[in-house]
């Protein structure tokens, strides 16, 4: 007897169980939805009170967002632009074509906040200063520079000075919203590593030749400004002003660098 008892023991229990499940429709009450992240968290309530958890993760929106909360990021940028010197009575005349200014520059951009960032770069810049006059020579002499008519024989060409620096710029920026414009005023100083002067001439059988000053030419060897940048879309638009001397004190003319140009990032 207590054998068959048993088995039916067993079978009302586990029918039991199976009626006493959940059912597979599950009312909802409340919903409440927090969206961190890029994830999607969802709190159930369910009719008997209880409350529900579910995560839904989204690992593209994710890194998009964490990409976007980045405060600094590091680029490349190229400058190309023109020199030129003031006063401009105080040297022979320059002439703005061909007077070109180039830099490479390591650039790190930090996100103060929406509308503000701070640009500090690193690099490489070259000054090129070409005279109107095509037929002087700019010589180093122990008493400073000078510029000395070409005897001949021969026409010249081309006449110029160049000095390249080590330079670091520091920019603080405004940007509209949309971040389509933008205007920065900062600064900049810089190191000299490099010189030279160069004079062309076409010689009495036409032939082209190259005279070569391979110095400093009395260029100051340190170089310190003010800098402007204004933006509009990816076009940036820069001035330099250099505050001192183009050349050494007492070996050259008392002028001032300044170049102007478009930026390229």
């Amino acid at each position: 007897m207590k054998t068959t008892i048993l088995p039916l023991i067993i079978f009302f229990l586990v029918i039991g169980k199976a009626f006493a499940q959940e059912p597979d429709t599950v009312i909802y009450t409340k919903t409440k939805v927090i969206k961190v992240f890029g994830n999607t968290w969802s709190y159930k309530q369910k009719e008997d009170g209880k409350w529900i958890l579910d995560i839904e993760e989204n690992d593209e929106v994710k890194v998009d967002e964490i990409h976007k909360r980045s405060r600094f990021h590091m680029d490349l940028d190229t400058e190309l632009g023109i020199n030129l010197v003031n006063p401009t009575d105080q040297m022979p005349t320059v002439k703005p074509w061909g007077s070109w200014y180039y830099a490479i520059n390591l650039l790190g951009t930090t996100k103060v906040s929406k509308n503000f960032h701070i640009l500090s770069s690193l690099g490489v810049n070259w000054y090129n200063f070409k005279l109107e006059d095509r037929s002087l020579i700019a010589i180093k002499t122990p008493e400073g520079i000078e510029w000395e008519e070409f005897p001949g024989p021969g026409t010249g060409t081309k006449s110029k000075i160049s000095a390249s620096y080590l330079n670091f710029t520091l920019v603080p920026t405004l940007l509209s919203n949309n971040n389509k414009l933008r205007l920065g005023l900062g600064g900049y100083a810089g190191v000299r590593i490099g010189g030279r002067g160069k004079f062309v001439y076409d010689d009495e059988n036409g032939k082209k030749q190259k005279l070569f000053e391979k110095s400093n030419m009395y260029v100051d060897n340190f170089r310190y400004g003010a800098r402007a940048e204004f933006g509009v879309g990816e076009v940036t638009l820069f001035f330099n002003y250099d505050l001192n001397n183009l050349f050494q004190p007492d070996l050259g003319p008392e002028v001032q660098a300044m170049s102007f140009g478009v930026t390229l990032r």
